[in-house]
């Protein structure tokens, strides 16, 4: 099989939620696999000098209302979380830890996290609501714990977020494939055209 693209992308992204229903589709496609790579949107754009999207009021506006509208766009169930924005490491450290040893539970998992976020209103950045989402993959509360807060959990985070760094990575959802970047959920079709091209 071809290269896997690389999915980065920040929990705490609306954008990211939608494009992660259509990213295995556009995969499955064009015979390519999905490596998935939770980040830290704000160290990654920090490391950049980039503003982070929601400090300015009139984008934050803007993004509140769009963030409704792509959702029915893509056909999705959302609700605007109560607690947004916020920090999305504990749920980005548990996808890393778990991904060590089950890419298919980290997937899992990680579709689990989307959900009671953008859907059920949960609170991400809570241990209590992590651990009982890493129950639902299998991983005891104690393991769930050292993922969220030893040092383990820590570096792989810490390595994923160098890495987006080194890839030029300047915002969530954001796609690698075969050096091509592509960011925004919209750019989904543009990353879909340029595989087929390089099947022929």
């Amino acid at each position: 099989m071809a290269e896997a693209i690389r999915f980065y992308f920040d929990f705490a992204s609306p954008y990211a939620y939608f494009a992660s229903r259509e990213i295995e589709k556009v995969a499955a496609d064009c015979d390519r696999s999905v490596e998935w790579r939770p980040v830290l949107l704000w160290a990654v754009l920090k490391a950049h000098a980039i503003a982070p999207p929601m400090d300015a009021p009139v984008k934050r506006d803007y993004f509140f209302k769009d963030m409704a509208r792509s959702a029915r766009f893509y056909g999705l169930p959302y609700e605007q979380p109560a607690k947004f924005p916020l920090s999305s490491h504990l749920a980005a450290r548990l996808f890393h830890f778990i991904d060590r040893d089950d890419s298919q539970a980290s997937i899992t998992f990680a579709r689990r996290v989307f959900s009671t976020f953008f859907v059920e209103g949960g609170d991400i950045s809570d241990e209590t609501v992590m651990t009982a989402l890493a129950s639902d993959v299998g991983l005891p509360s104690e393991l769930a714990k050292e993922g969220m807060k030893g040092p383990q959990g820590r570096a792989l985070l810490e390595s994923a977020v160098s890495e987006a760094i080194a890839d030029g990575v300047i915002g969530s959802p954001f796609f690698i494939a075969d050096g091509e970047k592509y960011f925004g959920a919209d750019r989904l079709s543009h990353l879909a055209r340029f595989l087929k091209a390089e099947q022929k």
